[in-house]
């Protein structure tokens, strides 16, 4: 249950709130800061992580302790609905919960779904007249919970109604003469201003590797490309991120490419004539035939 403090606070706070236009996308940087995703109540090893909401919980708990993060307030009152897309990975103790849920302004209530188990990304709608989302995790017993947690990727606040940013055809990446090459398309844009390219050698840790300008507004199809000339021998994860005028962005799913150095195998070995040969017994200047079908000198 929510608790009545934080129902208080929030009646108290419905009055100054301004309209928000969709979306509201909240990747979960940083909590705890002006602007972020607050906690209501927690301990320290709940809260934000590699680009993640965490609750990490450890240690011997006594029934219904209780651990809860909350968006800032908004307005969506001039929305169609509020269509809500989040990402999370869990693992909890049978009996624990977890939950989504928001604030309802019409009936002063909270609300919301039971989301134990889950894993994936889902989707919820919302009345317009909700202006907190929170996530909440519940445990409903005594005993040790170590080891056990809850991943939140990120959560995306939407006006189905309203025109999409960007409506992306696809993004693609793949190697070409030792380079990176990133092709993306989209069918329509919308108050579009750049669009930007992320690596990560972890799919955690993100930074930036390029920037492309936007058309800002479309209704054709575009094309866009980018070039990372020297990437890194591992297996290198990239994402697209799409910028709006008003600062908002979109980050679409990773990709991942594998550079690592392939040793080339040699299958057989082979005179200069092209008779095989055993190479334990024959020296000098021979070929060996590689596993895609070429072959190098080698000097037995």
């Amino acid at each position: 249950m929510k608790p009545l403090l934080t129902l208080f606070m929030l009646i108290l706070s419905i009055s100054v709130l301004s309209q928000t236009t969709s979306p509201i996308i909240e990747d979960f940087n940083s909590t705890d800061q002006p602007g972020e995703w607050m906690s209501v109540t927690g301990q320290p090893n709940t809260g934000a992580h590699v680009g993640q909401l965490c609750y990490n919980v450890t240690g011997n708990y006594l029934d219904n302790q209780y651990y809860s993060y909350e968006s800032q307030p908004f307005d969506a009152s001039q929305w169609s609905t509020i269509e809500v897309i989040f990402s999370l990975t869990q693992s909890i103790r049978n009996g624990d919960i977890l939950a989504l849920y928001y604030f309802d302004s019409a009936t002063l209530s909270w609300s919301g779904w039971d989301i134990s188990g889950l894993n994936g990304v889902y989707t919820v709608t919302l009345p317009t007249t909700a202006t907190v989302v929170s996530f909440d995790f519940d445990t409903n017993t005594n005993g040790n919970i170590n080891g056990k947690y809850v991943h939140i990727d990120y959560i995306y606040l939407q006006d189905p109604a309203s025109p999409l940013p960007v409506e992306l055809i696809y993004f693609t990446g793949e190697t070409q003469d030792d380079a990176n090459v990133f092709n993306w398309s989209t069918a329509s844009e919308y108050n579009s201003d750049y669009f930007e390219i992320e690596w990560s050698a972890d799919a955690y840790e993100w930074t930036t590797l390029g920037t492309t300008p936007a058309a800002g507004n479309s209704t054709i199809n575009l094309y866009y490309a980018l070039i990372e000339p020297c990437p890194k021998p591992i297996v290198n994860y990239y994402r697209l991120v799409q910028y709006d005028w008003d600062g908002e962005f979109k980050i679409y799913d990773p990709i991942a490419i594998d550079n690592r150095k392939r040793e080339k195998r040699i299958l057989r070995y082979v005179s200069l004539s092209g008779q095989e040969i055993d190479p334990t017994s024959t020296t000098g200047l021979v070929l060996g035939i590689l596993a895609d079908g070429t072959s190098i000198k080698v000097y037995l």
